[in-house]
C-alpha cells in the first residue's frame, strides 16, 4: 500500500539548487478544498534492509538501468566499485542527515565528493539521485521516473557514460535514497 505518494527526483546538470530538509511538514491539498493544508498519515514502521539486501537492490537498479540502455541500442555501463562508493557515501549522507539535495551539507557537489574519495580521473561526471517512501517495488518506480523525466532520462540514455554505479540507502523512516553515478574516465 503506498503510504506517501511523493516520489522527489533530480538529475544533475552543473547546477544544483541548495539543500532541502526533508523535516518539514507534508501537505495533501484536496480538489475541493486548495486552501486548508492537510497531513499525509505518517509512514508505519518498516523493516529496514540488511547491508546484504541493500547491495542486492543496488545491482537490481543498476541491471535495469542497463536493460533501458539496451533497449535503445546503447551499450551497458559497467560497473564501478569507486563509482559506487561515491554513491553510497551521498545517499547514506542524505538518508542520515535529512536532505536531498546534489549538494551535501559540507557543500561538494558529485566531482568534490569524487576527488576527495580518490577518484580524479575522469573526463565527465554526472550524477540522478532520487528519494521515496511507500511504494512495493522502490527501484522499479524510482527507474521509472527517471526514465519519464527528460535531464533524468538524457544522463541515463547519454552514450559518453562508461563506467556507473547505483548507491541506496534507506532511512529509519523506510524512505529510499538513491544515488546514480556516471563516469567517463580520461
Amino acid at each position: 500500500m503506498k503510504i506517501v505518494l511523493a516520489l522527489i527526483i533530480s538529475a544533475f546538470a552543473f547546477v544544483a539548487s541548495p539543500a532541502q530538509s526533508l523535516s518539514q511538514t507534508n501537505i495533501a491539498v484536496g480538489a475541493n478544498d486548495l486552501a486548508r493544508p492537510r497531513r499525509v498519515a505518517e509512514p508505519t514502521k518498516r523493516a529496514i534492509p540488511t547491508p546484504a539486501m541493500i547491495a542486492e537492490l543496488e545491482r537490481e537498479a543498476f541491471d535495469l538501468l542497463n536493460a533501458k540502455r539496451k533497449e535503445r541500442g546503447l551499450s551497458p555501463l559497467v560497473w564501478s566499485d569507486s563509482v559506487a562508493a561515491v554513491a553510497k557515501e551521498h545517499s547514506v549522507d542524505m538518508a542520515s542527515m535529512n536532505y536531498f539535495s546534489h549538494k551535501d551539507m559540507s557543500g561538494r557537489y558529485v566531482s568534490d565528493r569524487a576527488d576527495s574519495m580518490g577518484l580524479k580521473k575522469w573526463r565527465a561526471i554526472g550524477e540522478n539521485i532520487a528519494f521515496n517512501r511507500g511504494f512495493s517495488d522502490p527501484i522499479a518506480r524510482t527507474v521509472e521516473l527517471w526514465m519519464n523525466s527528460s535531464s533524468h532520462r538524457q544522463n541515463l540514455l547519454d552514450d559518453h557514460w562508461k563506467e556507473s554505479a547505483v548507491g541506496i540507502a534507506v532511512a529509519d523512516d523506510g524512505s529510499y535514497f538513491f544515488t546514480q553515478v556516471f563516469l567517463d574516465k580520461k
